[in-house]
């Protein structure tokens, strides 16, 4: 029964479904276009999925993030990158965050090492369309695991300039902006207090950087954005 589960488990990490979250997708012919999934035939699939890999994961941590890191790791061997591959385990590692406490060395580990693996990646791949993929996927596993950023306040400050990059991002791509706010939202929400509270004048000198940086920005962003982007500093 341990090779069937880990068998099991190897599966779904390589053939997620894709979360509501996430709302932008490679279609059939190559094109990364907006696609939001609300109680749909697809979305029923993905908690289920979500269900079952959580149950697995929950059995054996230890081995679900080998698999995930060693499948990441592969993806930046040249020849064996797969935009496909790469979202499924995102996906996937998105989907057991439930089960992680920030507050353990072997979970924090595993959170910052998929992190530095997909930021790696975003700066290896310059084609647009990769670029896009691997920062949707930087976006979903930042959402999930946000309250993981509250121990890190150096990480976190990395993740929300990375977040402003993709918001200025010129990239053509219904939903991308959308879900770069969303994120920003996220960790506003969650990691908010934690650095007004611990990290006071680091906090005046990064609240600078970022009203700076808005400021550079706000004339291509819509109306919804800017107030997603206010409501994040907020």
């Amino acid at each position: 029964i341990r090779k069937l589960f880990l068998d099991l488990r190897i599966l779904l990490i390589c053939r997620m479904i894709k979360p509501e979250e996430v709302l932008i997708r490679e279609n059939e012919n190559g094109q990364i276009v907006n696609e939001k999934v609300y109680d749909t035939e697809t979305s029923e699939i993905y908690k289920k999925s979500k269900k079952i890999i959580l149950f697995l994961a929950n059995i054996d941590q230890e081995t679900t993030q080998k698999i995930i890191l060693k499948k990441l790791t592969r993806l930046t061997i040249p020849g064996l990158w797969n935009r496909s591959i790469l979202n499924s385990i995102c996906w996937a590692t998105g989907s057991i965050s439930d089960i992680f406490n920030p507050s353990i060395a072997s979970s924090k580990f595993f959170f910052v090492a998929v992190l530095k693996d997909l930021l790696s990646l975003c700066e290896l791949k310059k084609e647009k369309k990769n670029k896009a993929i691997i920062a949707s996927n930087i976006m979903f596993v930042v959402g999930q695991y946000s309250s993981f950023l509250k121990n890190h306040w150096k990480f976190c400050k990395t993740v929300i300039e990375k977040l402003f990059e993709f918001v200025a991002e010129p990239m053509d791509i219904p939903g991308f902006k959308d879900m770069a706010c969303d994120t920003f939202l996220i960790i506003g929400r969650n990691c908010g207090e934690y650095i007004s509270k611990d990290f006071y004048f680091e906090r005046k000198v990064f609240l600078k950087w970022l009203f700076k940086s808005y400021s550079n920005i706000k004339n291509i962003l819509q109306l919804r954005h800017k107030k997603q982007v206010l409501l994040s500093i907020a």
